[in-house]
């Protein structure tokens, strides 16, 4: 008899989760109290960030923090007046920017990229989505040959690690994107990255191959789990009551913390807000998914000419109120590569990305709830890592032989 598996949280680590696991022969209900894809997963930059080896927390990052807490529009801003609640993951993250931890962590992270275009590959065919996964790679533009100079070693350590790149020079820049302006005379291309016209239309192409696949869908609200003689037994909902399941999944992003909670696991996620401008008749036919690099924002080319730029790091509260000049000015930042476009019908978004202060995703069981399993804080990685996530959780709940050691993502890490 198959495992009922209920899998709490429809964004798109738990809808590939789910998935993974309904083709391993599981029976999966997906809870969600929204519908599938309208949080976090709605507005992402569409990567799959396959190169993003290094952890947020580099060293040398204690410097930058009164930067952060004074310069609310830049790269990564730190809103002073939650800083007594974020200070117990600011010390984590600190700590986790020690050379000999930065170097572990590299590791763990790389495990999990070198991976992942892998484990994506069968699920996006499956679901028909091939023709929206664009594998033209990216590049990372910088303005002159210091500003390179200056992040080289970084790019040295990733290929020291498997990442393929090549330099480009003016010339080779613009044959490649003659659309990027004179200002940038270096760019970074890596073939492996690829990306997605809209990550909602892809995450819901995926949900709805776990429907045709036999998958369960219920919109309600979990407000707890339910536990006998130490053994997770399902889930207690709103409108649905007590649903019985064999093992339980809690893939909630920032909002899996009141799980977490419950079970006395402690998972230290705050919010790494993203920001997002969507501009659909914007006219620019972009081939390669762009990165700034001295402004950590992205351009991602949307079907039909249009764009969206996306990015930068805000730690706040959750709850907090967004800053939507921290998505305006992208606007001017884009321009400055692309040059003009039409704002027509432009939107903005704010999502809470789930953060941990070592950037490595929690994956795998619960320490002392049998049945139980997280897959969170994926950070800006949710989703590039959502179908490995769920590749790594189907081989634990099912018993699977495990394809890699995952102890470095347990979520009794902490």
């Amino acid at each position: 008899m198959s495992k009922h598996i209920i899998v709490v949280g429809a964004g798109i680590v738990g809808i590939a989760s789910a998935l993974q696991l309904r083709l391993a022969g599981c029976r999966v209900t997906l809870l969600d109290r929204g519908e599938p894809a309208m949080e976090t997963s709605y507005g992402n930059a569409g990567a799959f960030a396959v190169s993003d080896i290094i952890p947020l927390a580099e060293p040398g990052v204690l410097a930058k923090v009164p930067g952060w807490m004074f310069d609310p529009l830049g790269p990564l801003a730190l809103c002073w007046r939650y800083l007594p609640s974020l200070t117990p993951w600011l010390l984590r993250f600190l700590a986790a920017s020690r050379p000999s931890k930065v170097a572990e962590l590299i590791n763990q992270l790389n495990a999990l990229l070198s991976r992942v275009n892998a484990d994506y590959a069968p699920l996006i065919e499956r679901a028909g989505l091939t023709h929206m996964w664009r594998r033209h790679g990216n590049l990372t533009l910088y303005r002159s040959e210091a500003e390179f100079r200056a992040a080289e070693g970084a790019w040295n350590t990733k290929r020291a690690h498997g990442v393929a790149w090549r330099k480009l020079d003016r010339a080779a820049l613009q044959a490649q994107a003659p659309q990027i302006a004179d200002e940038w005379q270096v760019a970074v291309e890596v073939p492996q990255w690829s990306h997605v016209d809209d990550p909602y239309t892809f995450s819901r192409g995926l949900f709805d191959a776990f429907i045709r696949e036999g998958g369960s869908f219920i919109q309600d609200e979990v407000l707890a789990t339910a536990s006998e003689a130490g053994r997770i037994v399902g889930v207690d909902t709103e409108n649905s009551g007590r649903l019985a399941a064999d093992g339980v999944v809690i893939a909630c992003g920032v909002w899996s913390d009141r799980f977490s909670r419950q079970h006395h696991c402690r998972i230290p996620l705050e919010s790494e807000r993203g920001y997002h401008v969507t501009l659909p008749h914007a006219g620019v036919a972009l081939h390669h998914f762009i990165q700034c690099a001295s402004e950590s924002f992205v351009i991602l080319p949307m079907a039909n000419g249009g764009l969206r730029l996306a990015g930068t790091v805000e730690l706040a509260h959750r709850d907090a109120p967004p800053n939507w000049e921290r998505a305006h000015i992208l606007v001017e930042r884009a321009r400055r590569i692309v040059g003009d476009f039409d704002t027509r019908d432009m939107q903005v978004w704010m999502g809470n990305r789930p953060s941990v202060p070592d950037t490595i995703p929690v994956i795998g069981p619960a320490p002392d709830s049998a049945g139980l399993y997280f897959a969170t804080g994926h950070g800006h990685l949710g989703l590039t890592l959502a179908a490995t996530t769920g590749a790594l959780l189907t081989e634990q709940i099912c018993a699977l032989t495990p394809s890699m050691d995952t102890a470095a993502y347990r979520p009794d890490r902490f």
